[in-house]
């Protein structure tokens, strides 16, 4: 058994990169996401950036990307082999509670407690 032990606080969200199952991203009410070996458990990366706690993540189809949703109303998506965030996902007025990408991985949708849902393209943000 692994443990995947640097948060700071509750991780309230995580998520395997499926089909190829190598990695693991855990999201947390300590406002960062981490990226972790899934065969060693060693973090590879620390996606700092949002405001408020982390609620809900995703990598997308292909392994290369994690989209993570915060309570500071953004959604951010990251390069997973560098750690670095390509594009802050700004326009909801409230908490962003759900997210996921399409089969293609080239959109990405959010859910917030603003009664919205908004469709994003992941090569422009």
């Amino acid at each position: 058994m692994l443990s995947l032990e640097e948060h700071k606080n509750v991780v309230y969200t995580m998520a395997f990169n499926n089909p190829y199952g190598d990695k693991i991203v855990t999201g947390s009410f300590d406002r960062t996401a981490k990226i972790w070996d899934a065969n060693t458990g060693k973090r590879q990366h620390t996606l700092k950036g949002h405001k408020m706690e982390i609620v809900c993540l995703s990598f997308d189809p292909h392994g290369m990307l994690v989209a993570t949703g915060s309570m500071d109303h953004t959604s951010k998506l990251w390069d997973v082999e560098t750690g670095q965030e390509i594009f802050n996902l700004a326009g909801h007025k409230a908490e962003i509670v759900s997210l996921n990408f399409n089969t293609d991985g080239d959109k990405l949708m959010t859910a917030s407690f603003d009664n919205t849902a908004k469709l994003w393209d992941v090569c422009t943000g």
